[in-house]
């Protein structure tokens, strides 16, 4: 890797080979390096199944910053399907996670940090979470990331708009829009699913979270007892 930060996923599938694809991050503020390699896929196109809540200006922006990044990964691993085990090693500084799981699992979890570092308008807002990359975090681990990632913004960002929850249940529906309409242009990406479950399995999290919150806070207060004293 270079002195960038960086984050490498190494899968060896069930046939013997081995697909590596690696990370370069900027060290300042962790938005995804380099220059996709190779052609542009029609389905990149902003125009093409584009979000619902996409903001960005057609006129400045051809192809959706997220997909484009998507697709030599989705390349890389369109001969896996869903339900195939793998075996999976993540390397980042300091840290090396081996775990088997299955292609859409495995799949997720990539698909998930190059949404957050890509420079989608919506996902961008998961940047912090994934310059603390945890791979193949539980529910729970997710929920208490996302709401200390929501309380850590409010403490350095400020502002009224973030002076309770609202701007975070906002966040996390337009992020399903977000889902719902990036698997429309991953259908038309690979003939195999792989990728459309993948993002399946990250909108999952992004619809628990809201309906979740209220009961999630109560089960963590209890961790929090000895912060009263």
């Amino acid at each position: 890797m270079s002195d960038k930060p960086g984050i490498r996923y190494r899968f060896d599938l069930p046939d013997g080979g081995v697909r590596t694809l690696e990370f370069i991050f900027d060290a300042v503020d962790f938005k995804l390096q380099g220059d996709p390699a190779g052609a542009r896929p029609f389905w990149t196109e902003l125009g093409f199944c584009r979000c619902a809540n996409c903001p960005l200006d057609p006129a400045a922006v051809s192809h959706c910053p997220a997909a484009l990044r998507m697709a030599p990964a989705i390349d890389q691993l369109r001969a896996l399907a869903s339900f195939q085990t793998v075996g999976v090693t993540v390397c980042e500084s300091g840290r090396t996670v081996r775990v088997e799981t299955t292609a859409q699992e495995a799949m997720s979890s990539v698909l998930g940090l190059i949404m957050a570092t890509a420079g989608c308008p919506w996902t961008d807002h998961l940047r912090p979470m994934a310059r603390f990359h945890l791979p193949f975090a539980t529910e729970a681990e997710t929920m208490y990331r996302s709401v200390s990632m929501y309380l850590l913004a409010r403490e350095l960002v400020g502002g009224a708009r973030l002076a309770d929850f609202t701007a975070f249940l906002e966040l996390y529906r337009n992020v399903q829009v977000v889902n719902r309409d990036m698997s429309r242009r991953l259908g038309a990406a690979t003939a195999t699913d792989p990728a459309r479950n993948a993002i399946a399995l990250l909108d999952s999290h992004a619809t628990l979270l809201p309906d979740s919150l209220e009961h999630s806070l109560g089960q963590l207060r209890a961790l929090f007892q000895a912060w009263k004293k």
